[in-house]
């Protein structure tokens, strides 16, 4: 999914719904962005989650991998210009976040 087709879901979902937050935030391990709306629908609270990343190009084994003794490090190269987007959906049901099958889409 492009920057632009997600512009226009955020347009619409907040034309059609009640938005009740809508934040930016960097990605879990420092890298990339996630872009999170939660809005009210007819289905409850809903929860979108938009996250992007730079495109891994390699991967390289910093320690050994030694079973049962220590755990491997990786170290990855990221690209510069490229990008990857990820887009999930969550429904709140009884205080959790449960994520919707994208099937139904």
């Amino acid at each position: 999914m492009d920057a632009e087709k997600w512009g226009e879901i955020l347009d619409r979902v907040k034309a059609q719904f009640e938005a009740v937050e809508h934040s930016k935030a960097l990605g879990e391990d420092g890298i990339g962005e996630t872009e999170t709306l939660i809005f009210v629908a007819p289905l409850g609270k809903i929860k979108l989650v938009m996250t992007t990343r730079p495109v891994i190009l390699d991967k390289k084994v910093v320690g050994a991998h030694r079973r049962g003794l220590s755990k491997g490090q990786y170290e990855y190269i990221y690209s510069d210009t490229e990008t990857t987007r990820r887009l999930e959906a969550f429904q709140e049901k009884d205080g959790e976040w449960v994520i919707i099958d994208n099937s139904i889409f």
